[in-house]
């Protein structure tokens, strides 16, 4: 069984709900989650949850969604626009969300592990707290061709997304200022 943040176990997908792979999920309690998605993300908000995952949204424009606190682990968002949104905290372990556009969205301590962001756009992003590191398959985050300038980014989340082998070089030097290894 697959684990939310904090490490608490996620409940089984629930297939049979016909409205769970919507637009209008995404709108379920939007404004709670934008102002308590710690809450939201970790379970504590049992009515709120949100949970999109192995859904297919590839090509939607979300910009105007609050995925904030959402479990959206394996599901599809490949070519999705979710510019200047509210995206804290949600859990996109191994998502699709290739050539995905969050310019000016609020990421901060999304969880990006094993997701295939190959082109994906981050530009003027907050991104405090993110990661971009391994799956629980052992697989990174795909970071080829992301581009990330103008992020929010402090100095120790550099330090982990420049360990990610799959960032181009010149995503490393100019955009993220990663330090050579030593």
């Amino acid at each position: 069984m697959a684990q939310a943040a904090g490490g608490k176990k996620m409940p089984p997908i629930d297939f049979s709900d016909p409205q769970r792979c919507t637009l209008q999920a995404l709108d379920k309690f939007a404004d709670t989650r934008a102002a308590f998605s710690q809450e939201a993300s970790g379970g504590n908000m049992v009515e709120a949850i949100v949970d999109v995952r192995e859904c297919d949204f590839a090509g939607k424009d979300l910009s105007g969604k609050v995925m904030s606190g959402v479990f959206l682990q394996r599901a599809d968002f490949t070519g999705a626009k979710f510019t200047g949104i509210q995206f804290a905290r949600a859990d996109a372990r191994s998502a699709k969300l290739a050539g995905a556009d969050f310019t000016d969205t609020n990421l901060y301590s999304t969880q990006f592990d094993g997701a295939d962001l190959q082109g994906a756009t981050f530009e003027n992003s907050i991104l405090t707290m993110s990661s971009f590191g391994k799956d629980e398959n052992g697989v990174w985050a795909n970071l080829k061709d992301a581009h990330f300038e103008g992020a929010l980014l402090s100095s120790s989340d550099i330090g982990r997304i420049c360990q990610n082998p799959t960032l181009l070089e010149s995503t490393r030097k100019f955009e993220l200022g990663c330090r050579a290894s030593r």
